[in-house]
């Protein structure tokens, strides 16, 4: 559905942009046609989001305006042959989604933006046609105006997560002009056992380096949710296959059945399980990366002895959870009616979420290098906590700070589509190429 709606979106914008007419004078042209750009710009980049390539919205209304003018410019041309002419616009269409393959911040298959640039040119054709039909130039005012109003109502429905936008915004102004617009995707689904969901998504950089393990925050959608998402195409841009797997009762992994041992509970079943059905996994090394409750989770994993190249922990702390609060919380973020036999959540609780410094403790000798990012916008627990967790943490280990970024990657929420901040894509991509 989020693709329906962004291809109707990428429509609506591009029928905004005018086309040029010579009655009218020449900066009102211009005005006609910078404004125009940037819907032209814009239904570029809400294309995008159709085809994963995630590319800064100011980038787009620039090269929109670029292209909208220059087209222009073209059909004015009359030295040039009138057929060369009338293909200025569906160039302009063109270049304006192949721009999308050059400035995504994650790789693209080229193939796919061909075919996409190829299908809005075609569309912009039948767009200008209808259009020319239907519309007096005269009303080119009014085509303009409207997408101003539906960009104004999709901005009424940005959502941030806690107030971590607001405080983001005050620090950096300047950062909704970097921000992409992304269908939320972890991959292919894999085959797994009846509870457990795990996706795969493969690179497309010149250079692979492996596989990556995403272990997800608390969150519903699980691997699906906007910070895990920003995780994943910071390692598709450092060159990594990722493998995500969807905790228990979190995304598209069901909840174990009341009746379940307390061992169906294990977030890192469903990684080893996943990790035995990849066949590539066993020529190429793995890392491991953990966000917020899935830090815990991959020490976990590295602790029983799971071989691995690296870990990357983002936004790690020590958690005590005990009390009603935590009882009712575990069955409020995974969907179940409460509650569980004591017994079997007391034994949950301390296998499995007792706090990230116990499997610390039980890390190998030769255990994995250990990269421990601390996010500089972060919640006050976090910030008090994270260091007696990285204090348990054995070496090799080094810790970095993620300045200016927030706990939650700096994503916004777009009724169902993410917002991704793109230099944070590209400054997490570093920190996974080079490390802390």
């Amino acid at each position: 559905m989020l693709e329906v709606a962004a291809l109707v979106l990428a429509v609506l914008f591009r029928s905004a942009w005018p086309q040029p007419y010579g009655q009218r004078k020449f900066y009102w042209q211009l005005i006609g046609q910078v404004i125009g750009g940037l819907w032209l710009g814009l239904a570029g980049w809400v294309a995008g989001a159709v085809l994963q390539a995630w590319v800064p919205i100011w980038q787009m209304f620039v090269a929109g305006i670029a292209l909208s003018v220059a087209s222009a410019g073209v059909t004015k041309v009359e030295s040039l042959p009138s057929g060369f002419r009338a293909f200025a616009r569906p160039a302009a269409d063109f270049l304006t989604l192949a721009l999308l393959g050059v400035l995504s911040v994650i790789p693209v298959r080229p193939v796919i933006v061909i075919a996409g640039a190829l299908a809005l040119a075609t569309a912009g054709l039948l767009i200008d046609r209808i259009i020319g039909r239907l519309l007096s130039p005269r009303l080119s005012p009014v085509r303009l105006a409207v997408p101003a109003a539906l960009m104004l109502f999709l901005a009424l429905q940005v959502r941030q997560p806690g107030n971590f936008g607001s405080r983001l915004l005050a620090e950096d102004p300047l950062f909704p002009l970097r921000v992409a617009l992304v269908i939320p995707s972890a991959g292919e689904r894999l085959p797994m056992s009846e509870h457990t969901a795990a996706w795969f998504r493969k690179t497309a950089a010149a250079e692979r380096r492996g596989i990556a393990v995403v272990l997800h925050g608390n969150h519903r959608l699980g691997s699906r949710q906007p910070s895990g998402v920003v995780l994943q195409g910071a390692l598709l841009r450092a060159g990594y296959d990722v493998l995500s797997v969807d905790h228990p009762g979190f995304g598209a992994s069901a909840a174990p059945p009341t009746s379940a041992d307390w061992r169906a509970w294990d977030p890192t079943r469903g990684v080893l399980e996943a990790l035995r059905n990849l066949q590539s996994v066993r020529e190429r090394e793995t890392i491991v990366v953990g966000h917020s409750m899935g830090v815990d989770v991959a020490l976990k994993l590295a602790a029983d002895g799971a071989t691995l190249r690296a870990m990357y922990l983002w936004g790690g702390s020590l958690d005590r959870p005990y009390g009603p609060n935590w009882v009712s919380g575990f069955h409020r973020e995974r969907n179940i009616p409460c509650c569980l036999p004591p017994k079997s959540l007391d034994r949950i609780r301390e296998e499995f979420y007792g706090g990230g410094d116990r499997f610390a403790a039980t890390l190998p000798d030769n255990h994995a290098p250990v990269h421990f990012v601390r996010f500089g916008i972060e919640h006050a627990d976090v910030t008090r906590d994270r260091e007696p967790l990285y204090a348990a943490i054995t070496e090799p280990k080094a810790q970095c700070d993620f300045h200016s970024v927030s706990h939650y990657f700096n994503t916004l929420a777009l009724r169902g589509f993410v917002l991704a901040d793109t230099l944070t894509v590209r400054r997490a991509s570093e920190i996974f190429t080079s490390g802390c």
